[in-house]
Formats: C-alpha cells, sequence, structure tokens
C-alpha cells in the first residue's frame, strides 16, 4: 500500500513502549491472553507490521504520546499539588491514536472477540505516513469526565465501537491514556452523538460527557490540586 520499504520487515511495539514505565508489561484481551491477564517483558510486546523504514517514520508520533504520558505521571500522580502545562502537537498526538488503534486492529486485539484482522483504511495509512487529507470528524475527540490521583488508572485501556447489529463493523475505539478518556474515531462524519450513545462503559457514563473533537485545550481541574493543563496545537 506505502511502496519504497526498506530495512525489512521490523518488530513494531503495538503500543508505544514509551508511554510505559519499566521493563514489565501487563497485558488482557489480546490473542495471547484473551481471558486472563499475563505479564511479559516489554520487549516482546511486538509484532510484524511494518519495515524498519516506515516504522522508523511513526518516532514522532510515538515521542509525543511519550511527552503526554510522562506529564501525566508526574502532575497527576506524582505531583498533584503542582500547577503544570504542557503544549503538544494535536496531529502528532492523533496520528499515534490512530496508529495505535490500526496496530490492535491488525493484531486482532481491539476486543475479545476479533475473529480477523482489520485492514487499515487507504486514507488513513496517507494521513499518517503522507499527511494526506481526510474527512472532517475522522481523528482524535477528548471526552471530559473526573480523575484524581486515587482512582488514576496507569497505562491504555481501550473498549472499541462497533455497529451493534453487525459486530464486524468497527468505527473507532475509545482508550483511557493514564486517566484521561479519548476517542479515535475513523469514519467520515463527526462522532460526537455516535460517542454519546454508547451509554455507561465501566462506570462511566459517555451520554452526559462533553465531547470536543480535536480539542485546542484541556484543563483538568480540582479543588484540592494544582490546574493541569494540555494545550494541543493543531
Amino acid at each position: 500500500m506505502l511502496g519504497e520499504c526498506g530495512r525489512g520487515r521490523s518488530r513494531e511495539h503495538y503500543i508505544s513502549d514509551g508511554i510505559f514505565d519499566g521493563e514489565l508489561v501487563t497485558a488482557v484481551g489480546l490473542p495471547w491472553c484473551r481471558e486472563e491477564p499475563v505479564t511479559i517483558g516489554l520487549k516482546r510486546a511486538v509484532a510484524k507490521i511494518l519495515c524498519a523504514k516506515h516504522n522508523a517514520a511513526l518516532s514522532d508520533f510515538d515521542a509525543e504520546a511519550t511527552k503526554l504520558s510522562r506529564f501525566l505521571q508526574t502532575n497527576v500522580l506524582d505531583q498533584p499539588l503542582v500547577e503544570s502545562t504542557i503544549a503538544l502537537q494535536g496531529s502528532l498526538l492523533e496520528k499515534w491514536a490512530i496508529k495505535t488503534f490500526l496496530n490492535l486492529g491488525y493484531i486482532r486485539g481491539l476486543h475479545r472477540e476479533q475473529p480477523s484482522r482489520l485492514d487499515p483504511p487507504p486514507q488513513l495509512v496517507r494521513y499518517i505516513f503522507q499527511s494526506g487529507p481526510v474527512a472532517d470528524g475522522v481523528g482524535l475527540y477528548f471526552v471530559t469526565g473526573k480523575i484524581s490521583n486515587y482512582n488514576y488508572p496507569a497505562g491504555l485501556w481501550w473498549n472499541v465501537i462497533q455497529h451493534p447489529a453487525r459486530r464486524e463493523e468497527i468505527f473507532g475505539m475509545v482508550f483511557t491514556f493514564f486517566g484521561v478518556r479519548f476517542v479515535v474515531s475513523i469514519p467520515p462524519i463527526r462522532a460526537e452523538d455516535k460517542i454519546a450513545a454508547l451509554g455507561e462503559i465501566n462506570g462511566f457514563d459517555y451520554s452526559t460527557a462533553k465531547i470536543v473533537y480535536r480539542p485546542d485545550n484541556i484543563t483538568l481541574t480540582s479543588g484540592s490540586a494544582g490546574f493541569k493543563r494540555i494545550h494541543l496545537e493543531w
């Protein structure tokens, strides 16, 4: 699909290793750990998806996600009383989210019952690697909600968004990234109503949340902790 591949097949982390601390990772719901959590070395959480040349081209996306994970780890969990601000490139974070969604779809890791791999739509491949245009509504959404250093879930958690009757039709995924909720959506339409229609998942009600497409600013507020501000430049 891309062409001009080079340096052979690579061993790519399907979820960027930079967002995790330490050398171990615990996973559940992937093809090799469908029902029970399994802890493995982070270096083993890889798949041969891309050639080395195209895998290297994604490093800026991984770096932006790592910046966000370090910011949240430090300022929500480790130093909650300190006010802090970070500026990130929204397009890089969005491309990281789309890449992660496509990786999980390719390895049949979007949900426990995924029977076959999800082949990446050509327009998303062009967007990620060539900054090709995508329709309004494709990409990253922020979902408001409560977060604290008491219920802070380190790591990445996700739920697939699929057609309620034709479950082979996958529209995107909801993911909680170190306690902050996002959605990556792939159909060429605005997805706010579809996200709200998810209702309650794991104790969180999406129908009452504010959903923002490509947000410019995310502010984490608290009556007992410092404000955390995430500026996204698009």
